[in-house]
């Protein structure tokens, strides 16, 4: 005899309750998945025009497994963090996400690269390959005018994959707690409480590295 508290869980979300769980439970492994300790990458800096830039080679850092997570045919996405930090904490830091689909059909990568106030640039990779050599050796992180550089600081590198923001949680968590067509306001349904206990999980974790020190007078210039 089925469950009953199962089978009204499922009439409430109107889809089966096996699903939705299975659903819950892939946010919740997101959400706690840590990441790998891999190699270092290797960090440069270097003042152009009055701006600091950083260029990383993640090439040591990528894992074996990640050609056959971005080659699924889904959109993945690949976040790279880079900041700048001083005896007082981060100074500055930019973001760049990668945004990758594989074609079956083409057998190809199509990239969409996406930073803040910029609009998003399209890419093309013909095999995994060039791929690698894209997500390895990124066109420099521009963190900021030199003004109020630390005298002494590092760079600090963190690689997401997939990662899933405090927003997207927030909704999940309502959405499965109030379901459309499910209890009144007020109400809680079995599931919307198993999903609340689940997405009280920390922000993902995700692979960081650090440089070795820097100086401001030391920073090469072209």
């Amino acid at each position: 005899m089925a469950d009953p508290a199962a089978h009204l869980a499922a009439s409430r979300t109107g889809r089966p309750l096996g699903a939705a769980l299975l659903l819950t439970a892939a946010l919740f492994a997101a959400a706690t998945q840590p990441g790998s300790s891999g190699a270092p990458p290797r960090v440069e800096c270097r003042a152009m025009a009055g701006r600091l830039l950083a260029t990383i080679d993640l090439e040591p850092a990528l894992d074996a497994a990640l050609e056959q997570r971005l080659g699924s045919g889904l959109t993945s996405t690949v976040r790279l963090t880079v900041t700048a930090d001083g005896d007082r904490g981060p100074w500055s830091s930019a973001t760049r996400d990668f945004e990758v689909r594989f074609d079956p059909w083409t057998e190809t990568f199509d990239i969409t690269l996406r930073e803040h106030g910029a609009p998003g640039r399209s890419r093309q990779a013909a095999d995994w390959p060039a791929l690698h050599r894209l997500l390895a050796t990124p066109d420099p992180f521009d963190l900021g005018p030199l003004a109020g550089l630390p005298e002494t600081f590092t760079v600090e590198v963190r690689l997401e994959l997939d990662p899933v923001t405090a927003r997207q949680l927030e909704q999940t968590r309502e959405q499965l707690t109030h379901p459309a067509g499910g209890p009144a306001a007020g109400g809680r349904s079995l599931l919307g409480t198993l999903a609340a206990l689940l997405l009280r999980a920390p922000p993902p974790e995700a692979s960081r590295f650090r440089s070795a020190p820097f100086t401001r007078a030391g920073l090469a210039s072209p």
